[in-house]
């Protein structure tokens, strides 16, 4: 909101708005009347200095934290996945005989489907 540079007049009266009013921004261009009601505000254009940080350091961390925890827990469900996935294909084909062998038998058949369209396909353009 404080990147806006269209406004000329905003009233942000009684909405209990808290902290410093950004610097450089068209926010400092309204009246102190258009603060009114927001007792924790501070920063130009009221007359009310600042004497807290602009930002607690321990914020970030905390976002932080729960980004590192969701990465950790979506490579961790990737992971498992995987090797639920693999060893449920793989396995399947190790116990059960007549699908290891139908498996196999499909992809003969189409690596040899895939060889009769090369063959032919070099055949014309040669």
């Amino acid at each position: 909101m404080s990147s806006l540079s269209f406004l000329s007049v905003l009233n942000l009266s009684h909405n209990n708005f808290s902290g410093k009013i950004p610097l450089g921004t068209q926010l400092q261009g309204f009246d102190a009347w258009s603060y009114t009601g927001n007792p924790e505000l501070c920063g130009p254009p009221l007359q009310k200095k600042c004497t807290i940080p602009e930002k607690p350091d321990n914020i970030e961390q905390v976002e932080g934290n729960d980004y590192d925890t969701f990465l950790k827990s979506l490579y961790l469900g990737m992971g498992v996945g995987f090797a639920v996935g693999f060893w449920v294909v793989c396995g399947s084909l190790f116990l059960n005989r007549e699908w290891r062998h139908t498996y196999f038998r499909f992809f003969d058949g189409v690596i040899d489907r895939i060889y009769v369209v090369v063959a032919i396909k070099l055949q014309r353009f040669l």
